[in-house]
């Protein structure tokens, strides 16, 4: 089993940026509030392909459109 890592950022405003690797869906989130509880601020959270793991399914609506005087 992978390893969980942490990516952290802190820009020189203060803002910090958080991006947890190696950990799934309720793991990932659980270390990300493990993050957010050590430095007691959170502005945002978005989530990324890593949380969504092996388990996510694409969904696309493709549309296509002729218009005249072209192909």
């Amino acid at each position: 089993m992978e390893r969980p890592e942490f990516d952290i950022t802190i820009d020189k405003s203060g803002k910090l940026k958080v991006h947890v690797k190696g950990a799934h869906g309720a793991q990932c989130l659980e270390l990300a509030d493990l993050i957010r509880d050590i430095i007691g601020k959170e502005d945002s959270r978005q989530l990324t392909t890593e949380y969504y793991g092996g388990d996510a399914q694409v969904r696309m609506n493709v549309e296509v459109r002729n218009r005249k005087g072209q192909g």
